[in-house]
């Protein structure tokens, strides 16, 4: 690690945020399912329907299903609020559906939407370098500052957004090592951001494959950001994650929690899926 004084070290980079997240995971109770006769199994499943019908998309934010693959869980609902208490409410109004006594909780993990506004700011000098606009132009200043607006409001589009519209989804949270000879912390704001902009660059190779959802959860749970990758193959989260792995952000300074791998399920997939059984 290259050293720095007290002055060299940067303060944190400036983010823009958007939706609370809430990852919610369960186990379901088919022991106790099978015992239902067919009625109550109905009754139970219209009420997830309507449930999961009202909390999906709409300005005050987007809910999905997802049939979860292992043991970990077997249900995953993920939720994009404005504020904590309105994931509160949904959550609230699940645990009040019949169905609801059947389901075991088994992980949650709560952050929010963020983006980096080191993006905006190199877009925009790319952007102006395009153009063939140096930094001495007399224009550039003012130039510089119309494209970075427009950069930071294309940004602020992706901190509101919808849950993607793909088949799969991959969720896992991660840290930043702060270990004794690898502290990412301790990295000065050019190396770090010539560290990202390599990372960038090599996700940058799945863009058309995958939609990546990075939410941030310092403060708000035991990992520091979370991540959604979503997708209609499930290999690609494995061809992904592994060549990044070899990456020096990753290969040094990330560390991993558990990995969710879901199916996306409509109100009808997922009522379907449990009254298979």
């Amino acid at each position: 690690m290259s050293e720095h004084s007290a002055a060299e070290i940067s303060s944190a980079p400036e983010t823009m945020e958007g939706w609370y997240v809430l990852h919610d995971c369960y186990r379901f109770d088919w022991k106790a399912w099978r015992r239902l006769d067919m009625e109550q199994r109905r009754e139970m499943l219209s009420g997830l329907r309507d449930w999961l019908i009202s909390a999906r998309g709409s300005e005050r934010g987007d809910s999905g299903a997802f049939i979860v693959s292992g043991q970990k869980a077997e249900i995953m609902f993920i939720h994009y609020r404005p504020t904590p208490a309105a994931l509160n409410a949904v959550r609230r109004d699940l645990m009040a559906c019949d169905i609801a006594d059947l389901f075991i909780p088994s992980y949650g993990y709560l952050s929010i939407i963020e983006v980096s506004l080191y993006e905006a700011t190199a877009m925009a000098h790319r952007m102006l370098a395009k153009q063939g606009l140096t930094s001495d132009a007399p224009t550039y200043a003012e130039a510089y500052q119309e494209e970075l607006a427009k950069q930071t409001q294309q940004l602020e589009a992706r901190c509101f957004r919808s849950l993607p519209d793909r088949g799969y989804v991959c969720f896992y949270p991660m840290s930043k090592r702060r270990g004794e000879h690898d502290n990412w912390y301790l990295l000065s704001q050019d190396e770090r951001r010539q560290l990202m902009r390599g990372h960038g660059r090599l996700g940058h190779k799945f863009h058309q494959s995958v939609t990546q959802i990075i939410s941030g959860s310092t403060g708000l749970d035991d990992w520091e950001w979370g991540v959604d990758l979503h997708s209609d193959d499930p290999l690609v989260f494995k061809k992904l994650v592994y060549e990044m792995r070899f990456d020096p952000v990753s290969a040094r300074f990330a560390e991993f929690g558990q990995f969710f791998i879901g199916k996306s399920a409509s109100p009808e997939e997922l009522c379907a899926f449990i009254g298979q059984s």
